[in-house]
């Protein structure tokens, strides 16, 4: 009985969240036909730097339906998606730490029963033969297998060069650059139970090496979204849904030129974590840190998903190869 009572007092407070939520968030335009395909929800603060490749890379692999939050952007991040075609934009002055509650309330108002992808404007979704198959290839082949969820790794992405001196331009191809990461051994397995879910998570990479900050690395941005799904713990697990045995990867491009202002930024704002504590730690490594690069010894130069595959990162199911025949 207290079990069941448990759920009921959770359920409770996730509607008491999602009523907050809705009195913090105002739409500023519709995008007139949400399409059928997997639709992509994102909260966003001062993004302009990513932005316009973010949404170019997932168009590139068939989304066309986009609905975005700005949360207190000082930026022309909410102008700048106001005029994009395919995007409904929502805006809020809220605190940070209520991105959970606005992305199940906007999850509930645009996708429900359908595929949704939710990603951070610095995370990019791929998965094997990502340039063959587009998402909504991924979706009817997960679909076709009885799952409704994909475990991804978040796998930082960092470049050569002192972050100063990075140079990235907005709108400039990411991959046209070169990056390293993490080999797959500097993660490690935590347990974790799910419900209808997987059992353990992801933790460790490059931010433990860099900075000593046990951050987890599993996430699942793809699902799909029905009454019983929930994404929890700042979008690293999920509940209700069954996940997919096939593996992707979400290259996290967090460490550009801007990722010292930002860092100096969260610290003041206080509106991550436990008042942005992680955010707190990479400030004190990075006055060591600021000229110099994250590379070491054991650091991968970035290839590609084959690369990825071979290295163990991405995994396919053995009748993978159906859905490229049926693509085929």
């Amino acid at each position: 009985m207290s079990k069941l009572l448990s759920m009921a007092e959770v359920q409770c407070r996730r509607w008491f969240r999602r009523c907050v939520a809705a009195s913090q968030i105002r739409r500023i335009c519709q995008h007139k036909a949400l399409a059928s395909g997997p639709l992509l929800f994102a909260v966003v603060r001062n993004e302009m730097l990513r932005l316009p490749r973010f949404l170019t890379h997932y168009r590139e692999r068939g989304v066309s339906s986009f609905v975005f939050l700005a949360n207190n952007c000082t930026d022309e991040t909410e102008q700048w998606l106001e005029g994009q075609p395919d995007v409904t934009l929502y805006v809020t002055s809220g605190n940070f730490l209520q991105k959970e509650a606005w992305l199940d309330l906007l999850l509930r108002r645009h996708g429900m029963g359908r595929w949704c992808l939710v990603a951070d404007a610095d995370e990019l979704l791929e998965y094997p033969e990502s340039n063959h198959l587009s998402i909504g290839d991924l979706c009817h082949y997960l679909q076709s297998r009885g799952e409704s969820a994909l475990h991804a790794i978040l796998l930082d992405l960092y470049p050569d060069t002192p972050l100063a001196g990075v140079g990235y331009q907005s709108g400039e191809n990411f991959f046209n650059r070169t990056w390293f990461f993490d080999p797959l051994d500097t993660l490690h397995v935590a347990p974790r139970v799910f419900a209808g879910g997987l059992d353990h998570r992801l933790e460790g990479g490059s931010r433990m090496r860099i900075f000593g900050v046990k951050s987890c690395c599993s996430k699942f941005p793809l699902f799909r979204f029905e009454p019983g799904v929930f994404l929890t713990d700042g979008q690293h697990y999920i509940e209700g849904a069954q996940v997919s045995t096939l593996r992707a990867v979400l290259y996290h491009l967090k460490y550009l030129q801007d990722f010292i202002p930002h860092v100096q930024e969260e610290v003041v704002r206080e509106q991550h974590w436990q008042g942005a504590a992680e955010y707190k730690v990479y400030a004190s490594r990075l006055k060591t840190l600021e000229n110099s690069s994250f590379r070491d010894e054991r650091s991968i130069r970035l290839e590609g998903t084959h690369q990825l595959e071979d290295l163990g990162f991405l995994i396919r199911p053995k009748d993978f190869s159906k859905c490229l025949v049926e693509k085929a």
